[in-house]
Parts: C-alpha cells; structure tokens; sequence
C-alpha cells in the first residue's frame, strides 16, 4: 500500500468516526479555531456524556424492578453482617489471625466495597432520572 492510499483510508475512517461521534458545533473564530471557554466546554461535554449514558443504561438496564434493589440491599447487610461477625471472633482469639480468616474478611471487604458503589451507582441513576423504576412516579 502506498503511502497516498494510507492517506486515504485513514482520513475515510477519520469521516467515519467523526461521523458516529457527537459534534460539538463550535462556532469558529476569526483565527478558525472555536471559541469556547473551558467551563462552556465542560458543560457540553457533561451532556454528551449524560446523554451516552442514557442510551447506554437504555441498551443495558432500561427498567429497574424494585425487588432487585430490595435483593441488592439485603445482599450487601448480609455481607457486612458476616464481615462484623468475623471481626468480633478474630478479635476475641487468643491466637493471631491466621491467614485463611485473613483473606476471609479481605475477600468479604472487597465485595461490600464494590456492591455498595453499584448500589450507590444505580441511586446515582435512579435519582438523575437516567433509568425508570417500576411502578414509581417520575418526579416533576
């Protein structure tokens, strides 16, 4: 392949990506370039990404049974009752923690951490109106 036909197919495959991707239609200035200030183009950034954000939860999540939530909750109070349970009896041995009941409570640690940031995620979504909730109203 020369380098003319390199050329080519990139700049095609440029049109084509600029083309599935948002347009900031910024208006240019004198010099060509546009004329925007940072906090403006945060904000527009801010929406593209809001708005990506929506399609993607549509493709993925769409509506939120509440029983799921409900299922959640009560997986993450499990867990964290069987974190503090294993703390309580850990501390009260007379021997040092071995390191199997170590990786127990790292392991547990772990899944409380990351079921309580999709939980806070999905409270994140519901309140920002990026997903419905079955049977609940849409606040005005």
């Amino acid at each position: 392949m020369s380098v003319i036909d390199f050329i080519a197919v990139r700049s095609n495959k440029d049109e084509q990506a600029s083309k599935a991707t948002p347009s900031l239609d910024l208006a240019p200035g004198k010099s060509g370039q546009a004329e925007l200030t940072a906090s403006q183009f945060a904000r527009h950034v801010t929406h593209i990404v809001e708005d990506e954000m929506k399609r993607a939860l549509k493709r993925h999540v769409d509506v939120i049974d509440p029983h799921e939530m409900i299922a959640l909750a009560k997986m993450i109070a499990e867990l964290k009752a069987r974190y503090l349970a294993m703390t309580l009896m850990v501390s009260s041995n007379k021997t040092p923690m071995t390191d199997k009941e170590m990786e127990e409570m790292r392991s547990l640690r772990l899944r409380i951490q990351e079921l309580e940031a999709a939980y806070n995620e999905l409270n994140e979504a519901i309140t920002s109106h990026l997903v419905d909730v079955k049977g609940v109203m849409k606040e005005s």
